[in-house]
């Protein structure tokens, strides 16, 4: 029976591996590379964040899923909601195989897999229960190699801040270690075992927030001051990377396949172009008022449209409240911001609100392992932490809005018949999807003076009635990483500072090494059949899945 053991590197793009292998910074990847087919893999658009994992782990599309995120959008209030990733069955759940599941991105615990599972133990948002089977191997896990000291800290937006770069580094290079440890240790320990599947974080994490310092075209590259630690911090963490993935795979017996992968990459985020300023511009297109201060365009544009750099000690949020202008809600948020620090603490804590961290706190904690059958569904979170959430007391009187996004841009119509307070005729839903993408089209990058926008996709256009559709309709991608918006009638917004400064591209790779495998480039492939490819390399039946074996049939 043959043994497969793969490794996937979240978000690690294709360019940056191949350069740092070619540097000799990443020496384990390059070996496997050397002896592996190499395929360049490509992943589809839509819901790039979101179902990136879900699809290789089900190897089925979004359509066939009928799923479309971790967010969904609430017709009768109006309100986007996190329900978690999808509790669906994965690809690895063989009657006839055994498989060690460690740390994916996006799973859960299904009790059709025969094996061991373990999900949350430190991977980047895994929009599930941290949980084990059998239960307790996560509390083993912990007490004998400790938790990720990254896990639930990689959220709080800290470019500017060095203390916080350094903090989440050295949080990020522990956790990486220690998966290490513990997948060595699972593999040494469970018996019999067919498929070994893990991914590491860290690479995901540390992109969002410090791509600028990695990336020479991004805006804030060479700007910024934290510019060559964040891209020290960077090069740091695809090195460690590759010493966890020499860990693991030291010391594999020789006819053990290696399977080493990426579904998809990071490039400049669109977040302030998408949760920011095209909010901005649609709440000042149908409500005739701005509800974010307008800047100086014309004193910008004479010192060179540099991009805004928050000032030491100032949080992302904070930053955009402070320059939020609309309704009572928001002064009460500024006049908060205002107060002594250890009020407004007490004052966050008692609404249930997150803690607020300094420059290079990382707040100590030891994460939980949870009974999934007992703890029930995921949880159901608010959002209105987004800057796009600001905005949602006027969706219901706006023909068409943004939404909450985590990668480009969604806008959805407010339809009647669908939206409790939908204001578009169901049979003029053509013409404001037109209207809408009309309108985002004519928007011009104000510092460059180039198109904006580089497509829109209509999501729903087959049936815009369909409640488990996806929770927009139309999804705007975005040239770059714009961080100041110009259109013809209504003018500029921004610039507003980045926020992540890596957001995900759809490129990916995979290196496979193993017996009766020809070294070589095999050129470009879809990421969906990078599951049915696993399959094969274990033997296994064909399943349900997408995509077609990358070699073309089994080599057992």
């Amino acid at each position: 029976m043959p043994q497969l053991v793969a490794i996937g590197i979240d978000a690690a793009e294709r360019s940056v591996v191949e350069r740092m292998m070619a540097a000799g910074r990443m020496p384990h990847l390059r070996a496997l590379a050397e002896r592996s087919a190499r395929f360049r893999l490509q992943n589809v658009a839509t819901y790039r964040s979101d179902m990136a994992w879900v699809r290789f782990l089900t190897g089925r599309s979004e359509a066939a899923l009928g799923w479309h995120g971790v967010l969904g959008f609430d017709p009768a209030t109006y309100r986007m909601r996190g329900h978690g990733t999808l509790a669906a069955r994965p690809f690895y759940a063989l009657p006839d195989r055994r498989t060690v599941a460690f740390d994916l991105p996006g799973s859960v615990i299904d009790p059709a897999v025969d094996g061991v599972q373990l999900t949350g133990w430190g991977t980047h948002s895994p929009q599930w229960w941290r949980a084990s089977s059998p239960p307790g191997l996560m509390r083993e896990i912990d007490a004998r190699f400790g938790t990720n000291p990254a896990f639930g800290n990689e959220h709080d937006l800290g470019w500017h801040e060095p203390a916080r770069i350094d903090a989440l580094a050295a949080a990020s290079r522990i956790g990486s270690q220690r998966r290490a440890e513990a997948a060595r240790w699972l593999a040494a320990t469970t018996p019999g075992w067919d498929l070994l599947l893990t991914a590491t974080s860290e690479v995901h994490t540390m992109g969002h927030h410090f791509w600028f310092g990695i990336d020479d075209d991004h805006p804030l590259h060479g700007v910024a001051p934290t510019t060559d630690l964040a891209r020290q911090r960077m090069i740091d963490t695809f090195v460690d990377t590759d010493d966890a993935i020499g860990h693991v795979l030291d010391g594999l017996d020789p006819d053990v396949t290696v399977v080493v992968f990426a579904l998809h990459g990071m490039q400049p985020a669109d977040d302030a172009a998408a949760t920011v300023l095209l909010p901005e511009l649609l709440h000042r297109l149908h409500l005739r008022r701005h509800a974010l201060r307008n800047e100086d365009l014309s004193a910008w544009r004479s010192a060179g449209c540099p991009p805004r750099l928050l000032p030491p000690g100032t949080p992302w949020h904070g930053y955009l409240r402070d320059h939020f202008v609309d309704g009572p809600a928001d002064v009460l948020r500024r006049l908060g911001r205002r107060a002594p620090a250890p009020l407004y603490a007490m004052a966050r804590r008692a609404a249930g609100k997150p803690a607020l961290h300094g420059p290079g706190e990382l707040p100590g904690h030891t994460p939980s392992e949870v009974d999934p059958a007992a703890a029930g569904a995921w949880r159901h979170d608010d959002i209105d932490w987004q800057v796009t959430a600001w905005y949602r007391r006027h969706w219901p009187a706006m023909p068409y809005f943004a939404v909450p996004t985590f990668d480009d841009s969604l806008l959805r119509i407010n339809l009647a018949g669908r939206e409790a307070h939908g204001v578009v005729p169901r049979d003029g839903y053509a013409q404001a999807c037109a209207e809408a993408t009309a309108f985002v089209r004519a928007l011009v990058d104000a510092r460059t003076g180039q198109p904006a926008v580089a497509e829109v996709t209509a999501l729903r256009a087959a049936d815009p009635m369909d409640p488990g559709g996806p929770n927009a309709d139309l999804m705007v991608q975005w040239h770059g990483s714009p961080d100041a918006l110009a259109h013809p009638t209504l003018g500029a917004v921004g610039p507003v500072p980045h926020a992540r400064t890596g957001g995900h591209s759809t490129n990916g790779f995979a290196f496979l090494a193993g017996p009766g495998i020809e070294p070589g480039d095999r050129g470009e492939r879809p990421a969906a059949d990078l599951p049915p490819t696993l399959l094969a390399l274990l033997g296994s039946p064909p399943s349900d899945t997408e995509g077609t074996p990358l070699l073309g049939r089994s080599t057992a």
